[in-house]
């Protein structure tokens, strides 16, 4: 009995030198020295595998419009959000072909494996109004999505291969191939990726602005910078991508600048005082995480106001007391699915003057028209409304004070 202490102490020490020994070579086993110092040569490999490091940051971003820009519909059917079992003149195809969704919030498109490339199907479902318009190249036939949307709806894309590493905005379309910055040797980890924080206010927009944008590739095959994708964030977005202009684009442009259509924020963002002072797209969207429809950090006024607290009741700002500065900064000039589904990011009041010298709304939208459209709103006196309102001694003329004259 008298051995009995001994041989337990004995176990305990021999037990506890077992485990230290065990978790010293694991320990040793799964350390890793690292291969990399920097992003040359780096690779996608997927969000999932950014999951191991970053779960956090994963599992908000899979709460995000972009990590549903493209979705598989064979592995999710519940991503098909469109009406098909209605009947429809316009939509020639069935639930059982699409293999892709490509968007969730104001319209939704369908793609269909076809050989070795993506077709886009030749209708479009319209959230909003639960309308499908057609959808069809200038020449009547499916659009190729490799040759025409894929460098913005998917991650790692290669057009000339005609492959793609993940579908939807993953994290490598933002923070670029992580390769490397997976295998970094220790101490160059933030040398091995992308951080949009740690950028310049222009190389962080580009990141955006590669794809809320429009124009063509250098080669005049794609409309996305296909050389780009890369290297977001390292390269200059301009040497891969000739953007749309108001002078040789006029099409997609309003007279006073501000973009007709979806994707055009960045060329818009360009136009404004909030470039010139460094604001950027990050000071009012966020990232990793949706809390609105916009993923705007604020709702509404509370976004402006969280910056312009200065502004005083004065002049035009006096006529709305309940406030609203994106009713007026960022009118619904764009379209997406619908007409007016799109603000503008020039962040400039349009006033109705411009409507009236472009001969109507349908050539020039306003600020004021925008909420004061109905038919017996005329542009004029909404002018002259604005007129009295900025000069703050003198009386509201009679022609705002107008009334439908009855037959």
């Amino acid at each position: 009995m008298k051995r009995l202490p001994l041989i337990i102490g004995a176990i305990f020490v021999l037990t506890i030198a077992i485990i230290i020994i065990t978790t010293f070579q694991l320990e040793h086993k799964e350390a890793s020295v690292g291969e990399f110092k920097t992003m040359v040569g780096a690779e996608f490999v997927g969000s999932i595998k950014c999951k191991q490091c970053h779960e956090r940051k994963f599992l908000e971003w899979t709460t995000t419009l972009h990590s549903k820009m493209m979705q598989d519909a064979k592995a999710n059917p519940m991503a098909i959000i469109g009406d098909f079992d209605s009947s429809s003149e316009i939509r020639n195809f069935n639930k059982e072909e699409v293999d892709f969704t490509l968007g969730n919030q104001w319209k939704q498109q369908y793609l269909k494996k076809a050989g070795d490339d993506y077709v886009v199907l030749p209708a479009q479902y319209n959230i909003s109004s639960g309308q499908w318009v057609s959808y069809q190249a200038e020449d009547g036939q499916d659009k190729s999505w490799f040759k025409e949307c894929a460098g913005c709806h998917a991650t790692g894309v290669d057009p000339e291969k005609k492959t793609f590493k993940e579908p939807g905005i993953g994290c490598e379309a933002c923070h670029g191939p992580g390769s490397n910055h997976v295998k970094a040797i220790p101490g160059y980890e933030i040398a091995t990726i992308v951080n949009p924080q740690r950028l310049t206010t222009n190389a962080a927009a580009q990141i955006c602005g590669s794809c809320h944008s429009r124009g063509m590739d250098k080669s005049g095959q794609y409309p996305y910078p296909v050389n780009y994708m890369t290297s977001r964030g390292v390269a200059n977005l301009r040497i891969f991508f000739n953007h749309a202009n108001q002078e040789e684009n006029k099409e997609i442009f309003w007279p006073s600048g501000d973009s007709k259509h979806n994707y055009m924020q960045y060329l818009d963002w360009q136009k404004s005082e909030h470039a010139k002072a460094g604001v950027t797209c990050t000071n009012c969207h966020t990232i990793h995480v949706s809390r609105s429809a916009f993923q705007t950090k604020l709702q509404g006024d509370k976004l402006c106001r969280s910056c312009h607290q200065t502004m005083e009741n004065r002049g035009a700002h006096k006529l709305h007391t309940f406030g609203s500065c994106i009713a007026c900064h960022m009118p619904r000039t764009g379209k997406s699915a619908e007409a007016g589904d799109i603000r503008s990011h020039t962040f400039r009041f349009i006033p109705p003057e411009y409507s009236i010298e472009m001969s109507g709304l349908e050539e020039q939208p306003n600020s004021c028209s925008g909420c004061h459209h109905h038919k017996d709103d005329l542009i004029e006196g909404l002018v002259e409304f604005l007129d009295a309102a900025k000069k703050a001694d003198m009386p509201k003329p009679y022609a705002v004070h107008r009334r439908r004259v009855s037959k």
